[in-house]
């Protein structure tokens, strides 16, 4: 019977028929709440159902029984990422998946655009301010070369791991640009015209 679940629950995943799938998943853990495929089932209907905080649950309750698990981390960072109020918590949880797994490049690469945030609406704010409050302009300035800074070694492990990466290289560019950092900047320039030029080929 317990792989019966297992078997139904497959079907109605693939079929992405998510609530069927959660109720008969939901109803095999009360019967046999140890059965590790079932929960790794559950985590992901809920994740393709929307169902962020109950996925979040999961996840935690994974990580209690095994907190070496770097993927468990990243995926609860990738979670919590998606919510301003949570972004502190997805910053620790990509830190814990790096410490875990070193050369883990997705995890650098979220975690660096955790701590940067939501960069066009921190550009649109600046510059609305800048034309009423110049003070309070320069402040928000600051603040955002201070999260740039902040960035800034992540941005440089996600290069390191994946050197020929498009995204990582023109990320990079950028961070070195906004903290002042013109050699650097232009060493990622020259890095990324010849990425580009290989593609293009």
């Amino acid at each position: 019977e317990e792989g019966m679940f297992d078997t139904f629950a497959t079907l109605y995943l693939n079929a992405k028929q998510n609530d069927k799938a959660i109720t008969l998943i939901e109803k095999g853990l009360a019967k046999f709440p140890n059965n590790a495929k079932l929960k790794d089932y559950q985590g992901t209907a809920y994740y393709a159902s929307g169902n962020n905080d109950k996925f979040a649950g999961v996840i935690k309750e994974q990580l209690a029984k095994d907190p070496k698990n770097a993927d468990n981390w990243y995926n609860l960072g990738v979670i919590q990422s998606k919510n301003p109020a949570t972004a502190a918590d997805a910053e620790t949880a990509f830190k814990k998946a790096i410490e875990i797994k070193p050369d883990y490049s997705n995890a650098y690469m979220n975690l660096v655009y955790t701590i940067i945030g939501d960069e066009d609406a921190a550009v649109k704010k600046i510059n609305e301010t800048n034309r009423t409050n110049k003070t309070e302009g320069m402040k928000l300035i600051e603040e955002r070369r201070a999260r740039f800074n902040r960035a800034l070694p992540f941005a440089e492990q996600w290069y390191k791991a994946l050197p020929e990466n498009i995204d990582a290289v023109s990320t990079l560019k950028d961070i070195y640009t906004i903290t002042k950092n013109t050699e650097k900047a232009a060493a990622m320039k020259a890095k990324l015209t010849e990425l580009e030029a290989k593609q293009a080929k």
